[in-house]
């Protein structure tokens, strides 16, 4: 299998969803899961408090039973996180329940254990999961119903949008003062850095480890691909913004390559400020 969780975004997978985790507390946090099945086996990824500040993405596997409907998925594998803990403490969700068809795009919800990596148990919960397609579909009636709707002022309807709320679930952003630890398989990394949208002259200082690599660099289209050995520890990539180009804010859109996976994020930063990527050799 192709493994999704490792080299495509979730919207080149075939099984998107979007829903909850909802903890024994009664508290509720974003879930995101897009994957691929074939003969039964799953592969693909996770991410939880997408757009969060402890958004943190995970490698899944599992199974699919058709004619049992029964769906089982398992967190292995830390991407990357938000969280400001070591790997060690990630509790990773462990499913099995029904799906009445999966190829039908049904919903599914059901209770999961919480396991460390280590195999002991920690927190336990309820996912509720929706395919994205119809979260999408509502989203937009909702938006539909809202620019018809006469309670609303023009004002509210410009800067409200259910839609454009999905889409910000659906990419990793790194803002002011925030640092993406980044769980590299290899010691050889490469990094990428371009202008994924429309080019308006946004630039900035890079800095490796505390040493200033590319100063007053205009971000372009082309990738400017910058490679790295992680020899300690960690290595701490930070982008500061010079400018906002013109067309606030300033945006950089960040690839990370360990011959094993690709890693996409962005930064989203106003002038002066900075965001970090911490790689870490898993």
């Amino acid at each position: 299998m192709s493994g999704y969780g490792q080299q495509q975004d979730i919207l080149d997978a075939p099984y998107k969803y979007l829903g909850v985790i909802k903890l024994n507390d009664t508290s509720f946090i974003s879930y995101k899961l897009a994957f691929e099945e074939k003969d039964g086996l799953i592969q693909g990824y996770s991410i939880t408090d997408a757009g969060g500040p402890h958004e943190t993405k995970s490698n899944i596997k599992g199974s699919y039973d058709s004619k049992e409907k029964l769906l089982v998925l398992n967190e292995y594998d830390i991407v990357y996180t938000k969280s400001p803990i070591t790997e060690l403490d990630f509790c990773l969700v462990n499913f099995q329940g029904r799906l009445r068809a999966l190829k039908k795009g049904k919903p599914f919800s059901g209770n999961f254990k919480g396991v460390y990596p280590d195999g002991k148990p920690c927190l336990d919960g309820q996912i509720i999961m929706s395919p994205l397609a119809k979260v999408e579909k509502r989203a937009e009636k909702a938006d539909k119903l809202i620019q018809k709707s006469k309670k609303f002022s023009q004002k509210i309807k410009d800067n409200v949008s259910a839609r454009t709320t999905l889409d910000t679930l659906s990419m990793s952003v790194v803002k002011k003062d925030e640092n993406l630890n980044v769980f590299a398989k290899t010691r050889q990394v490469t990094i990428s850095i371009y202008d994924a949208g429309k080019v308006d002259n946004d630039r900035i200082n890079l800095y490796i480890d505390g040493k200033l690599l590319l100063k007053d660099y205009a971000i372009a289209k082309d990738k400017k691909e910058i490679p790295i050995t992680i020899n300690d520890a960690q290595v701490i990539v930070k982008v500061e913004a010079i400018n906002e180009g013109t067309s606030a804010p300033n945006t950089v859109k960040v690839e990370i390559n360990d011959g094993q996976r690709l890693i996409s994020t962005r930064t989203s930063l106003k002038t002066g400020d900075h965001a970090s990527l911490t790689l870490l050799k898993q």
